[in-house]
């Protein structure tokens, strides 16, 4: 489980700004200095997700731009969970994403807030959005989300209380459940490397989701299930331009194997397989300065 989150919004006028931090066991000392601003903004300018292995933290984050009336004030945010050595970051992605879009609805007065206002907000994203979506994909906690859902519902109009009634009959027929077994079908297929078939599972539970009017839900579902969809064609590209890099240190063309490595790390954060740009982006460097090495003695 995440140990906190932080947000670091990017004023168009002026230097960044930490919005505020939110910790699970309530305190840290965890913060965004100057050096570790200049990092993640340097990252982000290349990648909307992003890893970062510090001394005594790791940090995934994710660079959101504004699409509204915010745009105006500010070009983004950076919106970032500490996590611990045994988190995987690619669980947590469309959880970024939602936190992101649910800062945006606060509008340009999220620009404005004081640290103390923008916590408090914070700590109710964090609980709604950025807490793994599996605890929230319980039956229980799918069963409560859809109650309160109705309750909300059987305030309104006729309209209203007829969907009201039809979900809480669908609670009672055990409709929620299939959300969770469909999500939990869709996670071992993507852990055995069935794309298609998670892709297809995690679709099931989206639609189910829609239905039952947990939209937030749905949407993450359908963001798992086009993540999975994406995932086998760029996989096969980064294989491709390794192959391609191995062949092109066989022939000491050690300049367009780095530069097939360089790709093959780019590849690996879009499929957050970390370990894999980190690997091949160290590869790259090597080759690159053994190139630079190799290029000036040449000329001697």
């Amino acid at each position: 489980m995440p140990i906190g989150s932080f947000v670091i919004i990017l004023p168009l006028e002026k230097d960044y700004k930490v919005l505020g931090y939110y910790f699970k066991e309530g305190k840290s000392d965890f913060e965004i200095s100057n050096d570790l601003f200049l990092r993640l903004n340097l990252d982000h300018s290349k990648d909307e997700y992003n890893l970062l292995k510090l001394k005594d933290h790791i940090v995934f984050s994710y660079l959101y731009e504004f699409k509204g009336k915010l745009r105006r004030k500010a070009s983004g945010v950076i919106i970032g969970l500490l996590l611990n050595e045994n988190d995987k970051p690619e669980k947590f992605r469309s959880s970024l994403k939602e936190g992101a879009e649910a800062l945006e609805i606060l509008g340009p007065d999220l620009v404005n807030l004081s640290q103390n206002e923008f916590e408090s907000i914070l700590k109710d994203i964090y609980l709604e959005h950025l807490e793994p979506l599996i605890d929230i994909l319980k039956p229980d906690a799918l069963k409560n989300s859809i109650i309160n859902i109705s309750k909300f519902m059987l305030s309104g109009g006729k309209k209203e209380r007829r969907v009201a009634q039809e979900l809480l009959k669908k609670v009672e027929e055990g409709v929620h459940e299939k959300i969770s077994e469909y999500y939990t079908i869709a996670n071992k297929a993507l852990n055995a490397l069935d794309y298609e078939k998670a892709a297809k599972n995690f679709k099931k539970a989206a639609d189910i989701a829609e239905e039952m009017y947990i939209v937030d839900i749905a949407e993450s579902l359908k963001e798992k299930a086009n993540y999975s969809n994406r995932i086998p064609d760029i996989s096969k590209k980064r294989e491709k331009l390794v192959q391609e890099a191995r062949s092109y240190l066989r022939n000491e063309d050690f300049h367009s194997a780095y530069l097939a490595y360089k790709e093959a790390s780019d590849l690996s954060k879009k499929l957050v397989d970390f370990e894999k740009e980190e690997e091949y982006r160290l590869k790259s460097r090597a080759l690159e300065e053994f190139y630079k090495v190799d290029e000036k003695y040449k000329s001697h």
